[in-house]
């Protein structure tokens, strides 16, 4: 007996800048991602996403596969600049021509499209005039959201917009690893975060105001809040950290205003909140989604502050570096490790019951909003055999656990939709540049991006068969 309804989504996601290439072709403006990659010496690992998979040139033979693994959705983001190169103003009509050709052939093949606005990608113009931390970018936001709307809401039918703005803001502003490398600037990470949201709940209620087909969400990354059992003050640390992490996303997507504790934590890392407006409190209440999405990968795992200043940890550099993913805000709190969990290469817990108990947090918290699992996937070093094979067991281990706990959920309560696997082939892992895979789909960037489905794909296609 099959375990989701007729009209589950299973599909697979990727993003504009990470998988299109044509970094430059057909009237496409200059990217801050391609500013970074080609200039700056953050980028550790010297690779960038001028050609990465060729998406854009290899597309059709994408879905091709992804239909032949049967899968019935692709999610994948529209680069902002590809439609307006200057961030405002001028349409390019070779953007527009390209999604659109993107677009059809989905529909074409019986291929649902889930499509994200805006994913980690500004267009240089709106960065050098300090990105989401400005609040003249939300306009123009939601004048390039207007576009998309008018040049693609016919046929789209599930709409995303902004794809983890906390992450976003966390590493843009306090790892310091995404342009424009702001590293521990707690003030521009919660202003960015807030403009991202308030951005969003402004395109939302646009969306519903043009009437169109289909339903709008935002997504948001990995986000249970686990307390350590030998934690002094696990309520203080438990708030402080579900407000560091969720508390202006969620709350403000799915009940429409900012939480009340949000105030009090911001006075204790003593950051200025004057880039709250009491006037933005209507779009926040006309803004609430229509789904929300999750990107499951891992929980937060806390315990009281120990000792030490304020530091982050984040691992680029895979097996090169033995530090563990986490933070550490003197007097506040601090992640720690549970030793009964593994990590992978990058540092980061692998514990399939954040699945479970994310979707639960939802349900619990915000009551029985509609969820799609928009990414959950492996980054693993892999090696292929003479034929371009990969045998990804890991991969496969690691994504039926979190399966296996969405299932759970689903049979506890929570109105899940949808499954994407990160990622539908392997592509530009940002910082990470190329050696971190998480494709389904391996490819071979050494020779004409040639596609060989691995094992995972295997088993997802006959995972999705199962459940028919």
């Amino acid at each position: 007996m099959s375990k989701v309804k007729d009209d589950f989504l299973w599909g697979s996601a990727t993003a504009a800048y990470q998988c299109e290439g044509a970094w430059n072709e057909d009237g496409k403006g200059l990217g801050e991602w391609d500013v970074f990659s080609h200039e700056n010496p953050l980028n550790i690992n010297g690779a960038t996403g001028d050609v990465s998979c060729d998406f854009y040139h290899h597309y059709k033979e994408d879905i091709d596969l992804l239909v032949k693994g049967g899968q019935n959705s692709y999610r994948f983001s529209i680069s902002w600049a590809r439609i307006l190169p200057d961030g405002r103003g001028k349409v390019n009509q070779g953007g527009i021509d390209f999604y659109n050709r993107v677009i059809d052939y989905c529909l074409e093949k019986g291929v649902e499209p889930n499509v994200t606005l805006f994913h980690y990608d500004l267009p240089n113009t709106i960065a050098l005039e300090g990105g989401f931390e400005n609040r003249n970018t939300i306009e123009a936001f939601v004048e390039y959201a207007k576009t998309c709307f008018q040049y693609f809401g016919n046929r789209v039918k599930i709409w995303v917009t902004i794809n983890e703005p906390k992450y976003y803001a966390y590493c843009s502003n306090i790892v310091g690893n995404y342009p424009p490398n702001h590293k521990l600037d707690f003030q521009r990470y919660f202003n960015v975060m807030y403009n991202e949201a308030l951005a969003s709940a402004k395109v939302v209620n646009i969306f519903h105001e043009m009437g169109l087909p289909g339903q709008i969400g935002i997504v948001h990354d990995s986000s249970n809040v686990e307390v350590a059992p030998d934690c002094k003050e696990p309520e203080k640390v438990y708030l402080r950290a579900d407000m560091f992490y969720n508390g202006i996303i969620l709350n403000t997507a799915l009940k429409g205003e900012i939480p009340v504790e949000l105030i009090p934590f911001l006075h204790e890392l003593k950051v200025d909140y004057s880039f709250m407006k009491l006037e933005d409190a209507l779009d926040f209440r006309e803004g609430i989604v229509d789904f929300i999405g999750m990107n499951v990968y891992n929980r937060f795992y806390v315990t009281d502050y120990s000792e030490g200043e304020t530091e982050v940890f984040h691992n680029n550099k895979g097996a090169k570096s033995k530090m563990k993913e986490g933070i550490r805000i003197k007097n506040l709190y601090e992640t720690t490790d549970d030793p009964n969990t593994k990590r992978n290469l990058w540092g980061r817990e692998i514990y399939p019951r954040c699945m479970y108990n994310t979707l639960m947090e939802i349900k619990n918290k915000y009551g029985d909003f509609p969820v799609y699992i928009t990414e959950n996937g492996h980054g693993m070093y892999e090696q292929a055999d003479e034929k371009g094979y990969v045998e990804d067991d890991d991969r496969i281990e690691m994504m039926q656990g979190y399966i296996d706990f969405m299932f759970k959920a689903i049979e506890d309560g929570c109105d899940v939709r949808g499954y994407y696997a990160w990622s539908t082939m392997d592509l530009y892992s940002w910082v990470n540049g190329y050696e971190k895979r998480y494709g389904l789909v391996r490819v071979d960037f050494e020779d004409n991006n040639k596609r060989y489905p691995k094992k995972s794909y295997f088993w997802y296609k006959d995972l999705i068969e199962s459940m028919r």
